[in-house]
């Protein structure tokens, strides 16, 4: 088995992951931003409560996010480590 190729095929991969680790990212701020607008325009909230609201609610998905990001990352540290220690 190639292990130059195999460290190939799991960068692609990573990079996959991630891409879509950070863009989960995003999409958890922003909707978190909409919705601590949304919050806030509301006659029961004031602004600190709907902060509190939106980010407790924001909180899992980004720690989420952030660990496939993560996944990504090591995967493309192993590829680079078990491509450096084959032998040529």
């Amino acid at each position: 088995m190639e292990i130059r190729a195999e460290a190939r095929r799991l960068v692609r991969i990573a990079t996959v992951f991630i891409a879509l680790g950070w863009i989960l990212v995003t999409y958890a701020v922003i909707a978190g931003a909409v919705w601590w607008i949304q919050l806030a325009s509301r006659e029961g909230f004031d602004l600190v409560e709907a902060l509190g609201l939106s980010l407790s609610a924001v909180f899992g998905p980004v720690v989420l996010a952030l660990i496939v990001a993560a996944f990504g990352h090591f995967g493309r540290l192993f590829a680079m480590w078990a491509g450096s220690e084959s032998p040529t």
